[in-house]
């Protein structure tokens, strides 16, 4: 039997972790994350498949030691679009492989949408396979939080409680247990518990942790970093986690992955089933995402990279009116709104800090946040959310055409539709959008 060797007087046969709920919480800097990663690095090493799914980024140290696919993110082997999440949940299953599945650079509404496709294809595929599967969430308390039903919680709940049967278990990781579903932590057959200091997070751990009160609290108020409070088989006991063998906290500019033939072989059905090109881009050059289809008609199929989208003398004289009037309210923006424009087009569906595009675009993040693009955001051409991480930006350039121009749907078909496209690409993301050299003020 397989055993995981997570600290210095810590085993665990593998059996015990294997389609369970395994609950890891404690606050930041407790340690929870490392011994998350810990968790995972044991399941590696003994080539057990998994998806992790990545809220922060920084789970891309695991590349280091192990052979995962990463779809999604900067380095990642695949772009991770709605329209493919299936299908990579489906050959992660199937081909044993483990998947990052890097949503950092996901706002709250796609990224939501994502899960729920991935999660359910891997339910569904599970059903048939019966194969030992988990499955890692950061930030749970995001996904299943205490009192409020969506469908996403649905379903990792469902994976969480009832999907022993299938091969399926979880890893949830939380730094707020009292915002995490306690009907799932309740039935957690592992829990690791870290220091927490908030009243109503040390209430949940008087719930799990078997000791009288005082116990409870005076023991995890002397719990340094790294050590935790192992609950299995309904038995309490403080222990120690070793430190992670791969690093830890982000994507680091100088670490590059190495593509293992698998996760090549892998990268390649996906582009395959997918029906699309492959594409290597040129060396230091940036690969963007594959464009998105339409979810409704009329589709407007993926043009291949080169192909020309065909005459804007061809479109009909009222789109032509209906283009120009659309260029004109653009060309009113600020030189700062176009610049952001040109650059979120460039670069759709990506979405991008205010940190971030200040970066790039080589101006103050103050300027961003006094002059934020509202009037490109009503219009619909961009769309903007605060998160906990700031406020973040992505195009919404597909979105609108489909919008704006659907009453000549029918008349242009998919071909047309792709003129209109590329021809406000041209324009928002070349000639309305200034050099960095133009001066401005906020």
């Amino acid at each position: 039997m397989s055993v995981l060797h997570l600290g210095p007087e810590l085993e665990l046969p593998v059996d015990d972790v294997v389609g369970q709920c395994v609950a890891v919480l404690g606050i930041r800097g407790s340690g929870k994350s490392n011994t998350a990663g810990v968790i995972l690095e044991e399941l590696l090493s003994i080539r057990f498949p998994l998806t992790v799914v990545d809220i922060d980024g920084e789970y891309f140290g695991l590349r280091e030691k192990y052979e995962l696919l990463v779809a999604g993110g900067e380095g990642g082997d695949v772009a991770l679009e709605r329209a493919t999440a299936g299908e990579i949940a489906r050959l992660s299953l199937k081909e044993s492989l483990p998947v990052i599945l890097d949503v950092s650079g996901l706002l709250t509404d796609e990224r939501e949408a994502l899960l729920l496709d991935y999660l359910t294809s891997l339910w569904t595929v599970a059903g048939t396979l019966r194969a030992p599967y988990m499955i890692a969430i950061e930030e749970c308390h995001e996904f299943i939080p205490q009192g409020t039903r969506t469908p996403l919680k649905e379903v990792v709940a469902r994976i969480a409680l009832r999907g022993r049967k299938r091969g399926l278990g979880a890893i949830i990781v939380s730094q707020r247990s009292a915002k995490v579903e306690k009907d799932v932590l309740t039935q957690a057959g592992l829990l690791f518990l870290h220091r927490v200091v908030h009243e109503a997070d040390m209430r949940v751990y008087e719930e799990l942790i078997p000791w009288r009160r005082v116990e409870t609290k005076e023991a995890v108020a002397s719990l340094g970093v790294g050590e935790c409070i192992l609950i299995s088989q309904s038995t309490p006991r403080k222990v120690r986690i070793r430190e992670r063998h791969t690093f830890h906290g982000g994507y680091t500019p100088t670490f590059v992955p190495v593509q293992s033939a698998k996760v090549l072989q892998v990268r390649e059905r996906l582009v395959q089933s997918l029906g699309k090109e492959s594409y290597d881009p040129p060396s230091g050059q940036e690969e963007f995402p594959w464009e998105e289809e339409f979810d409704q008609p009329p589709v407007m199929a993926p043009l291949s990279r080169g192909e020309d989208p065909g005459n804007d003398e061809d479109l009909p004289g009222p789109v032509m009116k209906k283009l120009e009037r659309i260029v004109r309210r653009v060309e009113r923006s600020s030189v700062l709104h176009r610049r952001m424009l040109g650059f979120l087009v460039s670069r759709e569906p990506r979405a991008y800090s205010a940190r971030d595009l200040a970066a790039w675009l080589d101006c103050a993040e103050a300027a961003i946040l006094a002059e934020p693009p509202t009037p490109l955001v009503e219009l619909g051409l961009l769309f903007q959310e605060r998160t906990s991480r700031g406020m973040f930006y992505r195009a919404t350039l597909r979105t609108y055409v489909e919008e704006a121009f659907a009453p000549f749907a029918q008349e242009l078909g998919s071909s047309g539709l792709h003129q209109i496209l590329s021809h406000l690409r041209r324009e928002l993301g070349g000639r309305l959008a200034p050099e960095r050299n133009v001066a401005y003020t906020p």
